[in-house]
């Protein structure tokens, strides 16, 4: 739970300034907009499918290079 308590002479713009730097430092609002809604881990053939993609984008960078 994040709380900014309000200090003399300090106007609500600063305060709710203060309390956005805390809230975002927390990284809370990450944590909620990754968990707003539930995604299936990838499948195994997914995952291969992906890895040979990149394994071939690394070949041809490869090539361009040397």
């Amino acid at each position: 739970m994040i709380y900014a308590i309000r200090n003399e002479a300090e106007t609500s713009d600063k305060l709710l300034l203060r309390y956005k730097k805390l809230f975002f430092q927390s990284r809370i609002a990450n944590k909620v907009k990754h968990e707003r809604y539930v995604v299936k881990d990838p499948s195994h053939r997914k995952t291969r499918e992906k890895a040979i993609v990149r394994n071939k984008y690394r070949e041809l960078n490869a090539r361009t290079y040397f």
